[in-house]
């Protein structure tokens, strides 16, 4: 089972769109990951950003996710605008 958090920048104050935008330049997204080191129950991420068109995805797991990527991470989950849903 995955979760899917959504967040649109449209959604958000003008400065909380700004700080989006910060958080996604700092994750760094263009940028291949380290190689992962397999660890037992490591979560799976997948970052995904559509900006007007175009779109850069990355995958990760915890032991590879980037200190950027990781603060991108929480702050979408800490926001109340975002939509969450259950995938299989």
């Amino acid at each position: 089972m995955a979760t899917r958090t959504l967040l649109d920048s449209e959604a958000l104050p003008a400065a909380d769109a700004a700080t989006l935008s910060t958080h996604v330049q700092g994750a760094e997204l263009g940028q291949a990951p380290a190689p992962a080191t397999r660890i037992p129950d490591d979560q799976s991420y997948e970052i995904s950003v559509d900006d007007g068109g175009n779109q850069v995805a990355q995958r990760y797991t915890d032991s590879n996710l980037p200190d950027g990527a990781r603060r991108l991470v929480e702050w979408v989950d800490s926001r109340p605008e975002r939509s969450f849903s259950l995938e299989r």
